[in-house]
């Protein structure tokens, strides 16, 4: 219980930190959304399969006729077995849970459930989110197999109360030509909300803290599914008292305070932390006199938090998504990351009127540029090395450096090559990367089949596996201890969003918009994307391009930029 409360006294330091009410990042209390069954049926007889359609966070509620009394045993769970019951032993961080009871009075009745200690109490990496006191204990689940009930079992009496931020998803939609890529987007949508369960971004289940990582991703998605920018703003405010321990993660927060920044339009928070952004999250006392780039040291020791050097270098999670990284002091992934913080600080100086700052952050970014070049760059070959001292070039090292604008131009084809070459030899996480990498590049008939893949390391493989929400990694073979929903896992959403459609924010809030679709050989595209000023529609077929814009943008299609007032466009 003292944990819980210290953990509710944190979340309103955090809620604090937004700003006033009716702003963009007024902060919201989580809501119970009544969810009635998909489907009801008898697969195996004196059982009864309910299937909601698609996991949620919630419980389950009985709504019997009048007068039905006695006990009942129902389970639930977030898979089934072969023989289509629930699977009670589904493995890794994947939920099931067995329930008893009796009815004894009428009216609706909540199936209880047992809290799990680790996501209720936390672990080494520190106390949980607490689920409001409202909403009880609550667990992920998309079946319950009710083996008794005093009551028929239909589509009226039994329902899931799921749990998340209040959220309005009809303020975006996608639909292309390719249906793998129309369901990948759904299967991301819905991981949006439903990760949305204790009103911060998440991890997971297994631990219900925030990563820095986990929530840039998962607020540039939700930045993708509605214009409310309240929970990105908590989660960025909660992870800045906060840190967690990977030094890329720190960098992160960079990340987080621009998107919500020129998302909102909002410099609240910039204003907050903007000392502590330049002081401890651009990482600088690791910065060499001789070429200013970062020497963090590489990874941590096992069985240690942090490296000699006081850092610990992650380049992607879990170990075996790594492309064989070769640690060195030096690190090319680390670099590419503040390569791009510096450029994000100087932006924020300038936005607070601190001109001094904007210049000092801008000439270092631009020396860091030639240095990251001549350090990793190996001309020969036309690819990064992942340190200084050795020749390996992994996926990493170049992916990274294509995402963050590092590659000169002449060079950037032979480096889009070569990623193209790993194919998804990364983790779901640094999917991100490896795909912002690539439309960069040009390359977006590469970034969509990468995208629409199959087999074990796809999104279309985690529906293979049951998945409805996407999962902490590609499989349980890759990380033992997964669980089954991680908005980590969410990059073709927000990358359909900001490339496919390729609507982001030129100026901070939206007041002007870019439009730079990336279609590559869709024969379709079209879709609804949020922003602050309103939404932006898109449409592209038959190399004609329409869009109706809520405030001025700059539209580039056709390889002809156009700049144009809000309104109706049509362009060849």
């Amino acid at each position: 219980m003292k944990a819980m409360s210290k953990s509710i006294l944190v979340m309103a330091a955090a809620t604090a930190a937004c700003v006033a009410a009716g702003g963009p990042s007024d902060y919201k209390k989580t809501v119970q959304r009544r969810v009635a069954p998909a489907a009801v049926e008898t697969r195996i007889p004196g059982r009864t399969l309910v299937d909601f359609g698609k996991m949620a966070f919630g419980f389950l509620e009985f709504v019997p006729p009048p007068g039905a009394r006695g006990p009942y045993e129902v389970r639930l769970g977030e898979l089934l077995k072969p023989d289509g019951s629930v699977n009670m032993k589904p493995g890794a961080t994947i939920r099931a849970a067995r329930v008893t009871g009796t009815i004894e009075a009428d009216g609706v009745v909540r199936v209880p459930l047992v809290a799990d200690k680790r996501n209720t109490t936390g672990g080494r990496e520190g106390g949980a989110i607490p689920i409001p006191p409202e909403h009880g204990v609550i667990m992920p689940f998309r079946y319950a197999e009710v083996f008794q009930a005093p009551f028929a079992v239909t589509k009226d009496t039994v329902r899931m109360v799921a749990i998340n931020y209040p959220m309005d998803l009809s303020e975006s939609s996608f639909s292309c030509s390719d249906e793998r890529l129309n369901r990948i987007y759904d299967l991301c949508k819905h991981t949006i909300l439903v990760s949305s369960f204790a009103g911060l971004y998440l991890d997971g289940d297994r631990e219900r803290i925030p990563y820095e990582a986990d929530a840039y991703i998962n607020q540039l998605s939700d930045y993708a599914v509605h214009s409310d920018y309240s929970l990105g703003r908590a989660s960025h405010a909660y992870l800045m008292k906060h840190p967690t321990w990977p030094t890329e993660w720190k960098q992160h927060s960079i990340f987080m305070a621009w998107a919500d920044w020129m998302w909102s339009g909002d410099t609240g928070a910039l204003a907050e932390f903007y000392e502590p952004l330049c002081k401890e999250k651009l990482l600088e006392k690791y910065r060499r006199a001789s070429d200013g780039l970062l020497a963090t040291g590489g990874e941590r020791p096992r069985g240690k938090l942090v490296n000699a050097n006081g850092a610990a270098d992650i380049v992607d999670w879990p170990l075996c998504e790594r492309d064989g990284f070769v640690f060195k002091e030096v690190n090319a992934v680390v670099n590419a990351f503040y390569y791009r913080n510096l450029l994000q600080i100087a932006e924020f100086a300038l936005a607070l009127h601190k001109p001094d700052d904007a210049g000092f952050y801008g000439h270092r970014a631009r020396d860091v540029r030639k240095a990251y070049n001549d350090a990793f760059f190996d001309a020969k070959r036309g690819v990064y090395r992942d340190g200084i001292g050795t020749d390996h070039a992994s996926l990493h090292a170049n992916a990274a450096a294509l995402a963050f604008g590092l590659v000169h131009g002449k060079d950037a084809k032979r480096v889009a090559k070569y990623c193209i070459s790993k194919g998804m030899a990364c983790s779901v996480y640094f999917a991100q990367y490896l795909l912002e990498g690539l439309f960069n590049a040009g390359e977006a008939d590469a970034a969509l089949a990468l995208m629409t893949s199959s087999g074990d390391r796809s999104w279309l493989g985690m529906m293979e596996q049951g998945a409805t929400t996407t999962m902490e990694a590609w499989a349980v073979k890759y990380k033992p201890n997964l669980d089954l929903c991680h908005a980590w896992g969410t990059p073709p959403l927000n990358v359909i969003s900001r490339y496919v459609l390729g609507v982001t924010p030129l100026e901070p809030g939206f007041a002007k918009i870019r439009v730079r679709p990336q279609v590559g050989s869709l024969a379709r595209v079209e879709g609804k994307v949020p922003t602050a000023k309103g939404p932006v529609n898109v449409r592209a077929e038959a190399g004609v391009l329409t869009v109706d814009l809520p405030a001025p943008a700059r539209v580039e299609w056709a390889g002809v930029v156009h700049d144009v007032a809000a309104g109706h466009h049509v362009f060849r």
